[in-house]
């Protein structure tokens, strides 16, 4: 009730691996009720099994969002990165199966690394989802640094790649955005046209158009802020308010926090048309070496 009285158009089941709730499809139905759109996002390997996928779509689930960064060429790696043996196959067999039940499909990818012929096997492989790539540059913020043990492109490589996945995914007819850390007139309006348009760089934290909650109830002020709660949305056990919420929203470290992240890298951020809505300046967890208005445009 929470969530409808706040107008809440869109709710993402995540975690952890979300499917392993036991009551999984009943939190689905409940959210069906008061919320448009619910997606899951999911390693899948438990929607290998058919009937929990038919089971998820009778529950009203809309979209599937799956976490993946290999095709099956690679399987072997992906399976000695998630440390469980045949992953690759249940993950695989996950994505048919939400295929053949008519959901609506999202992979989600991050860019680590120069090796073009990954992304060209999952484009190949799954030419009939939604391709989400992400920019992942590590925040000082992160407190163990360890968990992303993995080679971090530099912004001018980050364009390059992507402009080739872009490109590869355009001639097999797959539609591919970019999740960019960077702000969005890092890219040549006029002379990247198409791939413009697939990019986004916009931080919902700053215009709280996103809420970060954890599975105590706690809410974070962004995924990138662990173990650092700023209000919970639970009062012994129950949901509280929306007066309540907005009262304890607008206040205190909630607000605070925003506050101390609402700044854009660049005067000129001011009269762009973009600002707020597909862009804010890039992430404001990141200090970037050098403007928005950068010479190699």
């Amino acid at each position: 009730m929470l969530m409808k009285s706040l107008h809440i158009k869109s709710l993402g089941l995540l975690g952890g691996e979300p499917t392993l709730h036991p009551k999984i499809l009943s939190i689905v139905r409940l959210s069906k009720k008061y919320i448009p759109k619910v997606t899951l996002y999911t390693n899948g390997r438990r929607l290998r099994n058919k009937n929990f996928v038919k089971n998820l779509k009778k529950s009203g689930l809309d979209f599937v969002n799956f976490s993946i960064q290999t095709g099956s060429k690679h399987a072997k790696h992906h399976d000695k990165t998630v440390c469980v043996k045949g992953a690759w196959l249940d993950t695989k067999k996950a994505i048919e199966n939400c295929y053949k039940q008519k959901l609506k499909i999202n992979i989600q990818t991050v860019l680590t690394h120069t090796n073009l012929s990954i992304y060209k096997e999952i484009i190949d492989e799954f030419s009939y989802v939604n391709l989400f790539i992400y920019y992942r540059e590590i925040p000082k913020v992160t407190p163990d640094c360890s968990f992303f043990d993995q080679k971090v492109l530099s912004n001018n490589k980050t364009k390059s790649v992507y402009k080739s996945v872009y490109l590869y995914s355009k001639q097999k007819e797959v539609r591919t955005y970019l999740f960019s850390r960077m702000p969005l007139c890092w890219w040549n309006e006029k002379k990247e046209k198409e791939i413009f348009k697939s990019v986004t760089s916009y931080c919902h934290i700053i215009n709280a158009s996103l809420l970060t909650v954890d599975v105590d109830g706690s809410l974070l002020p962004c995924p990138q802020y662990v173990n650092m709660p700023v209000m919970s949305l639970l009062n012994n056990g129950k949901a509280i308010s929306k007066d309540t919420f907005l009262r304890e929203y607008q206040k205190g470290s909630s607000k605070s926090i925003r506050e101390k992240l609402r700044y854009i890298p660049d005067k000129k951020c001011l009269s762009c048309k973009y600002l707020g809505i597909r862009c804010t300046g890039g992430c404001p967890l990141i200090d970037f070496k050098i403007g928005p208005n950068a010479p190699f445009l």
